[in-house]
């Protein structure tokens, strides 16, 4: 039943997994603790904003591109993959930052169609500085850019210098807000943060639980995904590597976090959506099928209520 219907893409299903997004997004809130402040308020209902507007551009991304069939799996699987990691549902800098990487990586993607290019690197660029605003980390995801440079446009040498012009916009227009509003410089050593191998944060509320369970479903839908790479249109193969290198760059960002609390883990979640549907609209059988959607929506339940 799960599977005929999420196989499907209507705006019934849309609603569905929003709905489950909502409900997660709540318990997690509710099991951290949860204020009537105006400011918490606001974070909260603005939270929730970038965490639906992530799925629907995610679902964007892959029907825009053929990266998978016409169904809901991805959106699916992306809620299931975010839902699992309470501390960054409630964290909404890192929420913010998630939906500007992917915001940028959707304008990377539009390369592939060899219209608007300038804008298009300048667009991801933007996207990527602002998300580094939010979490400094996410600047990682400056090299897609680079990469989608290469595979799509590399022979035009003013392509390669908009994203250091980007960059340097973002980090200008923000002295100018700062100046504005608190009368002072934004210092690049307030911005820029350090490097740590630590990985203490993860032994602590359930953070080996979540490594466990990331680490299994990388390992599992990354190895079908590369098996069935040779098999993909060849038109199509550079946009599978910037999804590859999207999570290899999500992966990087998780070892090198200074503040390791789980929620740093949420940039794997677009990328290993898309490559995991591969292994979800693999014929296994309707049993099969029906016991692993149960699986991806009953587990952020047991993680967030136990």
């Amino acid at each position: 039943m799960l599977s005929s219907f999420f196989s499907k893409s209507k705006p019934i299903n849309f609603i569905i997994i929003a709905l489950y997004m909502f409900v997660l997004y709540n318990i997690a809130y509710y099991k951290r603790g949860f204020s009537l402040d105006y400011s918490v308020v606001l974070l909260f209902i603005g939270g929730l904003v970038a965490y639906i507007l992530a799925m629907l551009i995610v679902n964007l991304i892959t029907q825009k591109n053929d990266l998978t069939q016409k169904s809901t799996n991805t959106i699916l699987l992306f809620a299931f993959l975010t839902a699992i990691i309470p501390n960054a549902l409630t964290s909404p800098n890192i929420l913010f930052s998630n939906l500007l990487v992917i915001l940028g990586i959707r304008s990377v993607l539009s390369l592939r169609n060899g219209k608007y290019i300038k804008s298009n690197i300048l667009d991801a660029t933007l996207c990527i500085g602002l998300a580094s605003l939010a979490y400094f980390w996410s600047i990682s995801f400056i090299i897609i850019v680079f990469l989608g440079i290469l595979y799509f446009e590399p022979k035009n040498y003013r392509n390669w210098i908009i994203p250091i012009i980007g960059l340097l916009a973002v980090y200008v227009l923000t002295n100018c807000f700062t100046l504005l509003f608190y009368d002072s410089f934004f210092a690049i050593t307030a911005y820029v943060k350090p490097i740590s191998f630590s990985f203490e944060g993860y032994f602590y509320n359930g953070g080996v639980f979540l490594v466990g369970v990331l680490t299994i479903c990388i390992l599992f839908f990354l190895t079908i995904y590369l098996l069935k790479f040779n098999r993909k249109p060849t038109k199509s193969k550079p946009v599978l590597r910037l999804i590859i290198s999207q999570l290899l760059i999500a992966i990087a960002i998780i070892l090198i976090a200074p503040e390791k609390n789980t929620s740093e883990m949420i940039f794997i979640a677009s990328p290993l959506a898309i490559i995991g549907t591969t292994y979800v609209e693999m014929e296994h059988g309707k049993f099969i099928q029906e016991i692993n959607l149960w699986v991806f929506l009953l587990l952020p339940f047991m993680t967030l209520l136990f």
